[in-house]
């Protein structure tokens, strides 16, 4: 009787222990689908462009108290936005078109969005849409949305109610609207402003994430599964930055920005020139890409450089070549890079007049995107 009481004994463990392997073997299954479904869709998306310095201008009213509220639009000096300049975009090879709003000015004491904004808004997402592009709305120049660390229940509360709002709106919208939850926050005017953060900085940044993500899938509908931004301290890709950020579970992409190498991209008194050739001119941007190829994609965590960009310097060449760089290291691992345009020093669309400025930087950022 022992003998037989033992071997149904270790019958058991044997079905405990193969239910246990199987078990796993359908989670690893389900998370590595999972993951291999983000980074197919993400590939869908292809090298984009940003409209930027039209829905994210702010402070208008602080000049002109008179103004109707719709003239944010083109307080930075750029047009109301029209489908025509959409249809530039995609007519040019773009897939993705990165649409950044700021919210601030248009909030009422108690944080509810003006309908006249919400509604602007819309019909610009509703415009790209119509256009076939995937589009993506953030809150870009908050203010308010300053990583102090002693004021994080209060900036907490207005983020939460912030992305209700507008979760709400787009609920029934399908999977070519993405929401990116912040866009470079930051401890401003501090010495920590553009570098890797504290600690507790990079702590905030990503309990800001989270809240956001929770947010956005607890309105419900189509947000329960959408696609949904998160970036690291100030969105730098400073490897300690990029360390820092935890990544939550579902239908992520994380948001990178990048204009390196300093001195060619962003310095005006810098160099106007930039090789491939030059070990110089590379190292930074082969760093990091190494960078972000180690920490998330061989994890299976989707990655988009929402800005690039360098400013004009009457180099064409060279930012072409900078272009062309840029685009073939993130192809390589699967990373897609968007232009930043403001309308002025980083602009290629004319769209006054929905001319592009510079062709071949724009045939060079689209390059690859026919076979995506």
């Amino acid at each position: 009787m022992k003998t037989k009481h033992r071997y149904n004994k270790r019958k058991r463990l044997l079905v405990v222990v193969i239910s246990l392997i199987v078990l796993i073997i359908i989670v690893w299954s389900v998370a590595a689908w999972n993951q291999g479904k983000n980074m197919r869709f993400v590939k869908k998306l292809g090298n984009g462009y940003n409209l930027g310095n039209s829905l994210d201008s702010t402070n208008m009213w602080e000049y002109d108290p008179d103004a109707g509220e719709l003239e944010y639009e083109t307080f930075w000096n750029n047009p109301y936005i029209e489908k025509s300049q959409f249809r530039m975009i995609r007519e040019a090879g773009f897939h993705t078109v990165r649409i950044p709003v700021t919210w601030e000015d248009h909030l009422d004491r108690n944080g509810k969005i003006s309908t006249i904004w919400m509604n602007r808004v819309q019909e610009v997402v509703d415009m790209a849409l119509a256009e076939e592009l995937f589009v993506i709305i953030n809150t870009h120049h908050e203010t308010w949305l300053n990583l102090d660390t002693a004021k994080q229940e209060e900036v907490s509360v207005k983020f939460v109610k912030l992305w209700q709002q507008i979760a709400t709106r787009f609920r029934d919208y399908d999977e070519h609207l993405l929401f990116e939850g912040m866009n470079e926050p930051r401890l401003r005017d501090s010495e920590y402003e553009w570098g890797a953060g504290t600690e507790e900085m990079q702590k905030m940044t990503n309990r800001l994430n989270l809240e956001f993500v929770e947010t956005v899938r607890m309105t419900g509908e189509k947000n329960r599964e959408r696609y949904l931004l998160v970036c690291p301290y100030a969105s730098n890709s400073l490897y300690e930055a990029m360390q820092a950020l935890k990544v939550p579970r579902g239908n992520i992409i994380v948001s990178i920005h990048t204009y390196k190498p300093y001195e060619f991209c962003q310095d005006e008194a810098g160099t106007s020139n930039w090789s491939a050739t030059k070990k110089e001119d590379t190292k930074e941007i082969l760093e990091i890409f190494k960078n972000i190829d180690h920490l998330f994609i061989q994890r299976g965590i989707p990655v988009i450089l929402t800005e690039i960009g360098c400013v004009d310097k009457g180099n064409e060449e060279s930012r072409i070549r900078w272009i062309d760089f840029y685009r073939t290291q993130g192809d390589r691992i699967g990373v897609p890079c968007m232009w930043w345009d403001n309308g002025s020093d980083y602009e290629l669309l004319d769209r006054e007049n929905n001319q592009w400025r510079y062709p071949g930087m724009v045939e060079a950022l689209v390059k690859e995107n026919a076979s995506k």
